[in-house]
């Protein structure tokens, strides 16, 4: 439905520019549409989109092994849906024309100043380019080379949004090494375009504080900046040394939406799929609850994992088993569903948090042992955890090193499952993960004390040994855009889930 949505707004703009007829004078419907409006509905949808059953739960989710299916196991063995990757292409895509809205509402003589009574129209301007940085970033990390648009950049390769406005029908792929280059300055001068204290309405995140925008877009920089210093250093060391300077200190900066549970249409995404549409098609991954019981990796028992896991008929906290057949995997009986700090319609997704933000300080300052307390700390109190449970764990957590930091950072993106598989792609951590191809063993413990062996074997649909490094571009710019997406293909290496990113 979403892309038949994008077809239409796309013919019915042609249609527009094709006749005389004024449309737009409707006396039913806004000229002009108010700029919170359009920022609320964004900030909103985008998580409604990209962390719902579709692009989340049947894509990382189950390729980080947070979550495994109970039903339907091909795409947690690879094969993911068609329809469901070329949805989320255009959905990334109908949100950044949303965003150019904004800008175009506060640049154009004839509307900035009925916009101004919204905030200050550099102020709109930069918010927008924030969340278009963050738009990007996800599309690139996923695809890789694709079209892209940009406020502060004349380059011709940048041809994306460009479709009635220039008549661009056909745009240019963009490399990945110009786009990332790109929306590190975009944040950079983003927020120095911000001035005074409020930014606008209708904002989800922070309710116009300017200071928190700031910060907001030098944590995004932060982490793209981080995410790229393998390949380019001395432009990633540049920007993480300015960036830290003013990043989010504390979870008050953590930049997200809170759902509400008042009515089906603003309750969060992950509720609406398992008690609104009655979808029961998920459960916690065995390595994920291993790793949180302290029987998987490098940490012991993790006091998160009430809020994360939930027990199941017998009492005790069980993971789906990861990346097997769904005749095999459907005679399994076990599994724990998702904590109730999950289910929650008031639950509030995440753009970045403060945590991440302490992860990223350790590792940019040689593991740094105090800022990944900080990390872990502020990611159990962002779960409810009780500061003495968090004290006596912390007690006992071992040495910052690179594979406990990472690891840490890991659990911390539970249910951001786009960024833990970026950061598994440039690390290799965590390396709590079945492989494909592997065999393995799930211990279930019973409600009576006794435990039960089962072993298993990930057989993946797709010639892989690893997780996917990126996503094939959508079938439908074969014929949209085909020699454009042809070209990308070649100039990244083949249009292959085993393609590695330009920063892999």
């Amino acid at each position: 439905m979403r892309l038949f949505k994008y077809y239409i707004a796309i013919i019915f703009v042609a249609a527009l520019t094709a006749c005389d007829v004024e449309y737009y004078d409707s006396p039913n419907q806004a000229a002009v549409v108010p700029t919170p409006g359009i920022l609320n509905r964004v900030q909103k949808q985008l998580m409604v989109d990209t962390r719902d059953e579709w692009f989340s739960g049947r894509q990382a989710l189950l390729w980080v092994q947070y979550w495994g299916q109970v039903n339907y196991t091909e795409e947690d063995r690879y094969q993911y849906r068609e329809t469901v990757n070329e949805a989320s292409w255009f959905d990334f895509y109908l949100h950044a024309e949303d965003l150019k809205a904004i800008i175009d509402f506060n640049t154009n003589e004839a509307t900035m100043g009925d916009m101004a009574a919204y905030g200050p129209n550099e102020n709109q301007i930069a918010a927008s380019r924030i969340m278009l940085a963050y738009i990007f970033s996800k599309a690139v990390d996923v695809w890789g080379d694709m079209p892209y648009y940009s406020y502060g950049s004349d380059d011709p390769d940048f041809q994306a949004l460009d479709l009635v406005e220039n008549n661009q029908t056909y745009p240019a792929y963009a490399s990945q090494s110009k786009i990332y280059e790109d929306i590190l300055k975009e944040l950079d001068e983003a927020e120095a375009q911000i001035t005074g204290d409020f930014v606008m309405e209708g904002d989800n995140f922070f309710d116009g504080d300017a200071a928190q925008w700031k910060k907001f877009a030098n944590s995004l920089r932060l982490r793209i900046a981080n995410r790229i210093k393998g390949v380019n250093p001395t432009l990633a060391n540049q920007h993480i040394a300015d960036a830290s300077t003013n990043v989010m200190t504390s979870n008050d900066d953590n930049a997200g939406v809170t759902f509400t549970a008042d009515n089906n249409a603003n309750t969060a995404p992950m509720y609406a799929a398992f008690y609104i549409d009655n979808r029961l098609d998920f459960a916690p991954a065995h390595t994920f609850v291993e790793l949180l019981k302290g029987e998987r990796g490098p940490f012991g028992a993790d006091p998160r994992i009430d809020a994360m896991v939930a027990d199941n008929a017998e009492g005790q906290k069980v993971g789906i088993p990861a990346g097997a057949s769904r005749d095999v995997v459907g005679e399994f009986e076990w599994e724990s569903l998702p904590g109730d700090g999950i289910l929650d319609p008031k639950y509030k997704e995440l753009y970045m948090e403060y945590a991440e933000v302490c992860f990223l300080l350790s590792e940019n300052n040689a593991w740094d042992q105090t800022w990944y307390e900080r990390g872990v700390e502020a990611s159990m109190q962002k779960w409810g955890v009780a500061q003495a449970d968090i004290d006596a764990y912390l007690a006992t957590l071992p040495a910052a090193t690179m594979e406990t930091v990472l690891t840490q950072k890991y659990i911390a993106l539970y249910m951001q499952p786009y960024e833990a598989w970026a950061e598994y792609r440039r690390t290799g951590y965590p390396n709590t993960l079945v492989m494909p191809g592997g065999s393995y063993d799930v211990v279930v413990p019973r409600g009576d004390g006794t435990t039960t062996t089962w072993s298993y074997d990930f057989d993946p649909l797709e010639d892989l040994t690893d997780l996917p490094d990126r996503v094939r571009y959508p079938l439908l710019e074969q014929n949209l855009n085909g020699d454009n997406r042809a070209a990308a293909a070649n100039a990244i290496g083949g249009d292959e889930m085993d393609t590695e990113l330009w920063w892999q």
